[in-house]
């Protein structure tokens, strides 16, 4: 009898949808990591997301791609059925009829997984060629449960690293709940998560339209209650513009109405004040004011009614949950604690302005007060909202002393100012970021850069900002008054220029 027999009499998947296999005998094979790939209508994109798969360094003997179809109406089956004829250890899985969520397929992936770790990967993503191979080499290392590292996201304009926290430093075995916004972007990417610790405490996919990924990975993150991250690319994200996937396709009431249902779900735990504050910060903020006020769809909307409602369905579930906190104190940006404030004052046009003035780029001035820096905004009927500013950066001076650039920058701001380290970001790959912790050096305010020319020596000759890196994961770029030049020459072969961008910021060309 198959693994497939023996694992189908054993256990049971809710709401149970008839499949087919293609390459059962894969899963009777033990292997470090098993590749779930939910498939559905996904023709154009899904070639290479496999090609991904079959091309990592961690070799085809150590990973079990499964592919599971949703009932595809394009060409979709007929590729897989391609794949699991050319490798064995692609396994194809045809269910009989759409679920329409990608929740049961991934949910019967992982039910069907024979393997270390299980690994989840969106039908139109790709992965980095070593990818794989650098979560296993870190759960190993960790003996740990959960690990993390860097997803870019790849749109028509240009590719950004996101869920930066997941991925700004090297951690081992930390609490999830000591990285900030750890609980944000909780897609299916980048992550890698032992078998056992999902079966063990049961965890799987609830069946719903969106928000499904969010409510299964703050499952497994507080089981796991320690995670690890790398700075490793692992992901590539797919937000091309002729992509039409279903996170965009899902209208916003549809979101909210999910996102309620993981707040309801979060909140029925009774965590540890501490803990369900930094997840449930996620929802509030994020989801249910950045996500709902702070976006076009808002500012177009002809029903923002609509809007406003929702976000006091929100309030009102979390009011009668009789927390010792209240619904403000999760609420960190300026900005969205304004929002807050006219939604619960019924300001409703003065909300409407402050969207308006946010996403059209409106009027807006910098002052100082007592030494610290400030945003006003000037919205469209006169109203002045100020706005504090966590940390702002200016160069004072700029040098050439003993073959190294030597800065000096003033930094300022409402937080604790404290710059860990300075970055030369490469304009032409989001990939190329190259790190200056040991000389720099902060004397209350004012920050000291020397960096010689040795390490500027192996930099590829392109474009680079210039960027102070604080609060973890958080980076700033530093302001440029003078239009002064500095010239340096990095070897016989390089020269490097620091000038002023068009943004007056600190921007770096070697050439």
């Amino acid at each position: 009898m198959g693994f497939l027999n023996l694992l189908t009499k054993k256990d049971s998947i809710k709401n149970k949808v008839g499949f087919e296999v293609i390459n059962e005998k894969a899963l009777n094979r033990k292997t470090s990591v098993t590749v779930i790939v939910p498939v559905y209508n996904a023709e154009k994109w899904l070639q290479r997301t496999v090609d991904s798969v079959i091309l990592q360094n961690l070799g085809q003997d150590n990973i079990t791609c499964v592919l599971v179809d949703d009932h595809s109406t394009d060409g979709s089956k007929k590729v897989m059925k391609k794949y699991s004829r050319m490798y064995e250890n692609v396994v194809s899985v045809f269910l009989e009829q759409n679920t329409g969520t990608p929740a049961h397929p991934r949910n019967l992936g992982a039910h069907l997984a024979n393997s270390e770790y299980v690994f989840f990967l969106d039908a139109d993503d790709w992965l980095y060629p070593t990818g794989l191979k650098t979560l296993v080499d870190l759960l190993e290392e960790s003996n740990g449960d959960y690990a993390v590292g860097k997803t870019i996201e790849v749109n028509s304009k240009s590719e950004i690293v996101i869920g930066r926290y997941e991925s700004s430093r090297e951690r081992r075995n930390v609490s999830p709940y000591s990285i900030k916004h750890f609980f944000y972007h909780l897609g299916p990417r980048a992550r890698m998560v032992r078998l056992k610790l999902i079966r063990d405490h049961n965890i799987t996919f609830p069946e719903m339209k969106f928000a499904e990924d969010k409510q299964f990975f703050i499952d497994v993150i507080i089981a796991a209650d320690k995670v690890s991250t790398t700075m490793e690319p692992i992901y590539y994200l797919n937000r091309l513009d002729e992509n039409d996937s279903l996170i965009k396709q899902t209208d916003i009431m549809q979101k909210m109405d999910t996102n309620i249902a993981v707040l309801k779900y979060v909140l029925k735990k009774k965590l540890p004040a501490e803990k369900e504050k930094t997840i449930i910060n996620r929802i509030i903020e994020f989801d249910s004011i950045t996500r709902l006020f702070d976006r076009n769809h808002f500012v177009k909307s002809k029903d923002k009614q609509a809007y406003f409602d929702k976000f006091h369905e929100v309030m009102s579930i979390f009011n009668a949950a009789k927390r010792s906190y209240s619904f403000e104190e999760t609420i960190i940006k300026p900005i969205n604690k304004q929002y807050y404030k006219f939604a619960t004052n019924h300001e409703y046009e003065k909300l409407v302005l402050l969207a308006k003035w946010s996403k059209k780029n409106g009027e807006v001035s910098y002052f100082s007060k007592d030494g610290l820096p400030y945003k006003q905004a000037h919205l469209e009927d006169g109203t002045k909202l100020l706005f504090p500013i966590e940390i702002r950066a200016e160069l004072l001076k700029q040098d050439v002393v003993d073959n190294a650039i030597e800065l000096e920058i003033q930094v300022s701001g409402h937080g604790e100012n404290k710059v860990e380290f300075c970055i030369l970001q490469s304009r032409d790959s989001v990939l190329d970021s190259y790190y200056f912790k040991e000389d720099l050096s902060q004397d209350g305010n004012v920050i000291s850069v020397k960096i010689p020319s040795k390490e500027l020596s192996e930099l590829d000759a392109t474009g680079y900002q210039f960027l102070l890196g604080y609060n973890d994961y958080e980076k700033i770029h530093v302001q440029k008054e003078s239009d002064s030049e500095l010239d340096l020459e990095i070897n016989s072969e390089k020269q490097l220029k620091l000038y002023k961008t068009i943004k007056s910021n600190i921007g770096i060309k070697i050439s």
